[in-house]
C-alpha cells in the first residue's frame, strides 16, 4: 500500500494550479479593491451539465481562451474537487467539461474552478450589499444623523477584507468577514454570527461586579438545530447542561 503522506503529496502536487492561472483575489483585499476587479469569467448556470472524468491524459497545455471561459458554481466545483483523489486512485487523469468536450483538462483546473468561483459568488454577494448600503442614502433624510452612519458603514465596509478570519469573539466562532453581510442585507443572520453576539455578552457579565452573573456559560453551538430541538428537550433546558441558555 502507498505511503499516505506520499500519496497527499502526489495529490497536492496535481491539484496544485500552475502560477500563471493562479489569479484569485487574496482574502485580504479590501471588499472596495474587489468590487474593481475584473476577473473575467462567467459562473456555469446550466444544472444539467453533467462532469466527467477520464483515463486518457490531459492535454499538455489548456486552450489559450481556458481562463475567460464559464467555471462552475462554488458548490459543483468544490463536490468534484472532493472526488479528485478517489478519481485519481481509479486511474483518471484529466476531467471534461461539457462546453468543451474535445478539450481533455488537467486535474488542476479543479482547484482553479474552486477559487475562481468562490471569488465570484463573494463578488456578486458584496456588491449587492454594496448597493443595498449606498440605496440607503436615497431613503434617509438630507443631513440626518442615518446620513452619518451610512457613511461610517461605508467607510468600514469598503476597507473591510472581503474574506478574512475575525479576532476576539469571532474566532471562537470560525467568523469570516463574508459572515457579515448578513448584518447589512435583507436576508437571514448566519448562526455564527448570533453565537459570536452572545458570547460577547456573557463576556461582559462575567466582568459585572453582580457575582450572581458570573456563573453564566456558554457552549459553541448552531442557533438554528437548537430551535428545532424536540419539546422533550426544551423542558429540560433548565437542568440539563448540555442544552441551551438563556440570557435574558
Amino acid at each position: 500500500m502507498p505511503d499516505l503522506p506520499v500519496c497527499s503529496a502526489k495529490m497536492q502536487d496535481i491539484l496544485s494550479v500552475p502560477a500563471q492561472f493562479s489569479i484569485a483575489p487574496p482574502g485580504s483585499l479590501s471588499v472596495a479593491a474587489l468590487l474593481l476587479l475584473d476577473l473575467r469569467m462567467v459562473l456555469e448556470i446550466d444544472t444539467n451539465f453533467i462532469f466527467k472524468f477520464s483515463k486518457t491524459s490531459p492535454m499538455h497545455q489548456v486552450p489559450m481562451d481556458f481562463a475567460s471561459r464559464s467555471i462552475l458554481p462554488f458548490q459543483t466545483a468544490s463536490f468534484l474537487h472532493d472526488c479528485a483523489s478517489g478519481a485519481l486512485q481509479d486511474g483518471n487523469q484529466s476531467v471534461i467539461h461539457p462546453s468543451f468536450p474535445g478539450d481533455l483538462l488537467p486535474l488542476w483546473v479543479l482547484s482553479y474552478w474552486v477559487s475562481m468561483s468562490y471569488a465570484l459568488e463573494n463578488q456578486c454577494d458584496w456588491h449587492t450589499l454594496h448597493n443595498w448600503v449606498l440605496n440607503r442614502l436615497d431613503v434617509v433624510p438630507a443631513g440626518g444623523a442615518e446620513l452619518e452612519i451610512i457613511d461610517k458603514v461605508l467607510d468600514v465596509l469598503e476597507s473591510l477584507p472581503w474574506d478574512a478570519p475575525l479576532k476576539g469573539f469571532s474566532a471562537e466562532t470560525n467568523l469570516r468577514t463574508t459572515g457579515l453581510r448578513p448584518l447589512l442585507a435583507s436576508c437571514p443572520i448566519d448562526s455564527r454570527v448570533l453565537d459570536t453576539l452572545i458570547a460577547s455578552v456573557v463576556y461582559r457579565m462575567r466582568a459585572s461586579e453582580d457575582g450572581d452573573l458570573w456563573s453564566v456559560s456558554i457552549k459553541p453551538l448552531t442557533f438554528t438545530d437548537i430551535l428545532r430541538l424536540g419539546e422533550e428537550r426544551w423542558k429540560s433546558h433548565k437542568t440539563d447542561k448540555a442544552s441551551v441558555t438563556f440570557v435574558h
